[in-house]
């Protein structure tokens, strides 16, 4: 069977499909490189009829190595119903980075700055925030220390 065949026959087995919109309507030109769940059940629906990858891709109007991510998945045993395959990477998870910035924390007496966190980190400041955050660590010199301090002075 030619390509354009394998083509013709994917795209009519999605027409015939009361649910699934066509291809162009899926974006408002606001599409990201990962399938969203509907393109994911689609191309899993065609992959268990039998159509190969790059007849899929054409029909989807995605890439191959798009569709073929699907298809690995679902030789796996992954539903195609799932969020996400990879959990992402997280500078919080190395402890490395954690002694590194911990040491600092320790040595800096009062003087380090979310920015110097940053830099140690390599990242924004509003991640290095969050990360001393997630460490639980207050700094000795903030303001909230010292207005409970007042407080309890006073009465």
């Amino acid at each position: 069977m030619s390509e354009d065949a394998m083509v013709d026959q994917a795209e009519m087995a999605l027409a015939q499909e009361p649910s699934a919109p066509a291809p162009e309507s899926a974006g408002d030109g606001k599409r990201t490189r990962f399938l969203s769940q509907e393109e994911r059940k689609r191309a899993t629906e065609l992959l268990m009829a039998g159509h190969n990858v790059s007849s899929i891709a054409k029909v989807l109007d995605r890439s191959i190595p798009t569709v073929s991510r699907v298809k690995k998945e679902v030789l796996k045993g992954k539903s195609w119903n799932e969020k996400r395959t990879k959990k992402r990477k997280s500078k919080f998870d190395n402890p490395d980075t954690i002694a590194r910035v911990t040491e600092a924390w320790n040595n800096a007496d009062g003087e380090l700055t979310y920015d110097k966190i940053a830099q140690i980190l390599g990242c924004s400041t509003s991640t290095a925030w969050a990360f001393v955050k997630s460490q639980g660590w207050r700094r000795p010199n903030s303001k909230k220390a010292k207005k409970s301090q007042t407080v309890a002075s006073t009465t």
